[in-house]
């Protein structure tokens, strides 16, 4: 859609053609780079500057950043110069892109003016009800907060070996799941999961949706501080201890409400400027030369 596309496209055509108009530059105007004959000067990087939206002016408001920016400007114009220099900007099929990127901003620019919705746009019941509409895109999963004992079983270990931490495994798990046992104690003393086991088998806190479908399944039946396993994965076995959990939750408005505005001012952007063609094309009549359509497609072939 053209509104989509008017962010982007119309910036950095407001980039290229405020170079383009610049005027000739005088003593006050000192000269930021020079690559060969062309220089770029003070004018035409704050002209460029003040073309982009606040956030992309912040991100090159440093000394390195705007080092880059000259030297990108001075290798751009010296490609222009040279582009020109052989004749490139004479070629018809140039001359008819560059002419179309113009009406093509011309375009961005008015769509853009035509199709965007009032400041007042959305009001706070239309927020509202598109939060409630949508509230299962902003839900936060379930999380747990697990420890575990791993023992090491890849799917290519021998039988013999493939056994030995089968049975290993089975043991810790009676261990850990024993009243009184210290699980932080075993993990660190067996686990094969190194960094987790230096802090007694702690992972932290694992949304739902990042743990393994095998240890997914038994953790959501899993009461705080009960133990399970061993639970068989590709990669081995896993003796897991449930320390606490959180259930799935909604983001709150206040979190998402620039997402839900941004996304309503798009989408009424979008309708405004489908209407908008529509009457046009609805108080203009479109015709069609079939005939010579059809002796321009003979021609072609």
């Amino acid at each position: 859609m053209i509104v989509r596309m008017i962010g982007t496209f119309c910036l950095t055509s407001l980039s290229l053609a405020g170079i383009a108009l610049a005027q000739q530059p005088d003593a006050a105007d000192p000269v930021l780079g020079k690559m060969g004959n062309v220089e770029v000067r003070t004018s035409e990087i704050r002209r460029l500057l003040d073309a982009q939206p606040e956030e992309i002016r912040k991100q090159i408001s440093g000394a390195r950043e705007l080092d880059r920016l000259v030297r990108n400007e001075l290798i751009r114009q010296a490609l222009l110069a040279e582009a020109k220099s052989k004749g490139w900007d004479k070629r018809p099929e140039v001359v008819l892109s560059m002419e179309r990127a113009r009406e093509g901003a011309l375009l961005q620019f008015y769509m853009s003016d035509v199709a965007r919705p009032p400041a007042s746009f959305p009001s706070e019941e239309d927020v509202k009800r598109a939060y409630e509409a949508s509230k299962a895109a902003f839900t936060i999963p379930a999380q747990y907060q697990l420890a575990q004992i791993f023992i090491a079983s890849p799917e290519t270990a021998d039988r013999e070996t493939a056994g030995a931490a089968q049975k290993k495994a089975a043991d810790l798990a009676a261990k850990a799941q024993a009243k009184g046992a210290d699980f932080a104690k075993l993990a660190s003393a067996n686990s094969d999961q190194k960094d987790a086991a230096s802090k007694g088998g702690d992972l932290g806190w694992l949304p739902e949706t990042q743990l393994l479908p095998e240890i997914r399944a038994a953790v959501i039946k899993m009461d705080k501080g009960e133990v399970v396993g061993p639970i068989h994965s590709a990669s081995g076995w896993h003796v897991v201890k449930l320390v606490d959990k959180k259930p799935s939750q909604y983001r709150p408005l206040s979190e998402v409400r620039d997402t839900i505005v941004s996304e309503l001012r798009v989408r009424r952007a979008q309708e405004i400027e489908r209407s908008y063609i529509e009457t046009m094309v609805g108080r203009t009549q479109i015709t069609v030369n079939q005939i010579e359509l059809s002796r321009f497609q003979s021609s072609k072939k």
